[in-house]
């Protein structure tokens, strides 16, 4: 039997760095882990077919027995796109993933089969189930899968050269409640974790097929302290013995820098970078979302306490909570400038489907549509102490302050000066970084405004004059601003205009009102 498995392109965001992938030769950042993992559970008596829309068409002709598809909330649409298509074209279709778990209601009916939470036992019994002829409609895993039981991912089947960094899971679940947060009800909040032996098989394997950068998808690393400590030992060895081949980067909580020995650890496992959920510096709002693990201390403490660990923070910054009013726009940025956190994802405030936040909003009359919006240019939620145009204009303010070129070279030399070493940060004798460096200089210096050029050639000399090991460092946040920088200004370019759409539709109703 033959398998045909999707993951649909990505939406561009702030996340997906298009602007840039060029330079580094790449079509993709990293793929969809679900892909390799799927395979991974499949018997190989079958033929498995990998296709990331990311890097290559998706093969409509193909002759595969059964078609699967997997995705996020903001794949929604090419979802139903390719499984109207492939069923008009007569192909059995089943659908998977975070998607059809939170809102498998709007799946039913577009897809033959439906999986619904982990697929660690549902997608080999639906296997079986289809060779004898008898599958169900919904496969529901009740009880969680202990994640010893996850394969080995088929990483071979992925167009390996296509991807700048490859993907792992070690764990699934996270003990906090934050109350927009979607991973607690999919995957729960005790969290599961594979064992060292099974997460180093993986790290092995993907060093063999010849790849050095890993993301550790776990949406908190850490939720498991005990057993995170006990991989980061086993990852520390083999990169000792083994002169560091992989530079590792993953999420987790802030608490994190509560805990010297983590941060050690995972400095000699060689993470270089964190992505950290901060979301606000106002306590008020930390407080209304039950994310009070970044109350424990000082948040700016935190962020620092972990820079000089030689890590660098990425950082999750949301607007739009219930006590954000007008004055929380700047507040953001002072506090982001000050965190000196060159690259922050910020956007506005979504209620996710299943979410408390959607329930309670829901229930408020607060939601603006049952979908969900793109948190970078749209929100689904009424906010409460600020009108949406107040939101919307406030935000595309921010994002201008954030990525204006001053503010960014300004974030990235004072956390180039004041971060701890990192265990590997030179340009490498390989040449492989040079080659980089070579494209940047073109994009970014050569080919670039003189505001790039300037901004470009001054990181990287103060950088060389005054901390040269960190050189690959700023080679790297050079270019990544400019991602962020052309995909902010097409952004605020559209949230311009649907602040003008809701002043000219207040307009027409304050004159309806009044006539």
């Amino acid at each position: 039997m033959k398998l045909y498995l999707i993951a649909p392109k990505n939406p561009e965001s702030f996340w997906t760095f298009d602007r840039i992938l060029p330079s580094l030769r790449k079509k993709c950042v990293f793929p969809n882990l679900s892909l390799p993992t799927v395979a991974g559970l499949t018997p190989r008596e079958h033929e498995v077919v990998l296709c990331d829309e990311n890097v290559e068409d998706v093969d409509l002709d193909t002759d595969a027995d059964i078609v699967g598809l997997t995705g996020y909330v903001i794949h929604s649409k090419r979802i139903f796109e390719l499984a109207a298509e492939f069923r008009r074209r007569g192909k059995f279709v089943v659908a998977g993933g975070p998607f059809a778990s939170l809102c498998p209601e709007l799946l039913r009916g577009k897809v033959d089969v439906l999986f619904v939470d982990e697929a660690e036992y549902t997608w080999p019994q639906f296997l079986r189930d289809y060779a004898a002829g008898a599958w169900q409609a919904e496969y529901r895993q009740i009880d969680k899968p202990s994640m010893h039981d996850s394969p080995l991912p088929r990483f071979d089947l992925l167009k390996l050269d296509a991807y700048r960094t490859m993907t792992i899971q070690f764990a699934r679940g996270c003990p906090f409640q934050c109350e927009f947060c979607d991973i607690i009800v999919m995957y729960g909040r005790r969290p599961r974790t594979k064992t060292a032996e099974q997460l180093m098989a993986e790290v092995r394997e993907i060093h063999r097929l010849g790849l050095n950068r890993i993301f550790v998808v776990d949406d908190n690393f850490i939720g498991n302290k005990i057993e995170a400590k006990q991989v980061l030992h086993a990852l520390a060895e083999w990169q000792e013995a083994n002169d560091y081949p992989i530079e590792m980067m993953t999420e987790t909580t802030l608490n994190l820098a509560q805990d010297d020995e983590l941060l050690q650890l995972m400095r000699r496992a060689n993470f270089t970078t964190i992505f950290i959920g901060i979301e606000s510096p106002r306590a008020e709002s930390l407080q209304e979302t039950h994310k009070t693990q970044n109350l424990r201390e000082n948040i700016l403490d935190s962020v620092h306490r972990i820079q000089r660990s030689g890590i660098e923070v990425m950082a999750g910054m949301i607007v739009g909570f219930d006590h954000d009013d007008p004055s929380i726009f700047e507040e953001q940025f002072r506090f982001i400038q000050e965190a000196r956190i060159p690259i922050s994802m910020t956007g506005m405030l979504n209620a996710m489907p299943k979410t408390p936040l959607y329930e309670r909003l829901k229930l408020a009359g607060r939601l603006m549509a049952e979908s969900v919006g793109d948190q970078f240019v749209f929100t689904n939620i009424i906010p409460k102490s600020m009108s949406s145009a107040e939101l919307y204009d406030g935000y595309r303010r921010l994002l201008q302050k954030l990525y204006a070129y001053a503010n960014y070279r300004q974030r990235v030399m004072q956390l180039i000066l004041a971060k701890g070493s990192q265990i590997k940060g030179r340009l490498s004798t390989g040449g492989q970084d040079l080659r980089i460096l070579a494209r940047v200089l073109w994009s970014c210096v050569i080919k670039a405004s003189p505001k790039r050029s300037l901004m470009t050639l001054s990181i990287l000399a103060e950088t060389v004059l005054r901390r040269p090991r960190a050189i690959r460092q700023a080679v790297t946040l050079a270019l990544m601003h400019k991602h962020l920088y052309e995909y902010m200004r097409d952004t605020c370019a559209r949230i311009e205009e649907l602040v003008d759409q809701i002043a000219a539709s207040d307009a027409a109703e304050l004159k309806a009102d009044t006539a």
